[in-house]
């Protein structure tokens, strides 16, 4: 990669983080595109040029965030721990996101927009499927996870339960019910084998 794609790239890369750090405290509607160039020093030509609008720009700053969300699972499945530690971790870290990003402006906002709604749920959906498949084929290795089902039954079940999640009312239900859904996830209705 060349100077100036490098440079252009690091630009908006600053300015995407800068943005969600902007809109997940105040909201999409209550930043303006002023006070995002200032913080992330360019001009507010650039962010129109690269981003086209503000929209835009709350778009690519919620891929964003998803893409990083799911290397950091990618990165903890890498890990060389058991998988029950694995899932653990990754079962916390889904918890701090959800009360992190339901206690958000920015999600307050996007609970509105149903373009912001389409692009979560695409985005959440195809991008965690590698991960689940890594996820499936790890259990599988390590005895956690019953090989005598199939990877498709298991993948058809954890897309049922991101479509419980992506429903449009799920963010309002209480902290309680969201961590309901994630143990029946992980137990079942029988509850956790001792």
């Amino acid at each position: 990669m060349n100077g100036y794609k490098r440079r252009t790239n690091a630009k908006k890369d600053s300015i995407i983080k800068t943005a969600w750090e902007l809109f997940s405290e105040r909201g999409i509607k209550d930043v303006s595109i002023k006070e995002i160039a200032a913080k992330a020093k360019v001009s507010q030509v650039s962010i129109y040029n690269y981003f086209g609008d503000k929209n835009n720009l709350a778009k690519e700053a919620l891929i964003s965030y998803i893409d990083k969300v799911i290397e950091s699972y990618d990165e903890i499945l890498e890990r060389n721990i058991p998988f029950s530690e694995k899932l653990k971790i990754i079962m916390d870290k889904k918890y701090s996101a959800v009360v992190d990003i339901s206690q958000s402006p920015f999600t307050k906002y996007a609970q509105k927009d149903k373009t912001l709604q389409q692009i979560y749920k695409e985005a959440s959906t195809t991008k965690a499927i590698s991960i689940y498949k890594k996820f499936i084929k790890l259990g599988k290795e390590e005895g956690a996870i019953d090989h005598t089902i199939s990877d498709d039954a298991i993948m058809s079940f954890l897309l049922s339960i991101v479509s419980i999640m992506q429903q449009p009312d799920y963010l309002k239900t209480s902290l309680e019910y969201r961590m309901d859904i994630f143990r029946l996830f992980l137990y079942g209705i029988l509850g956790k084998e001792e």
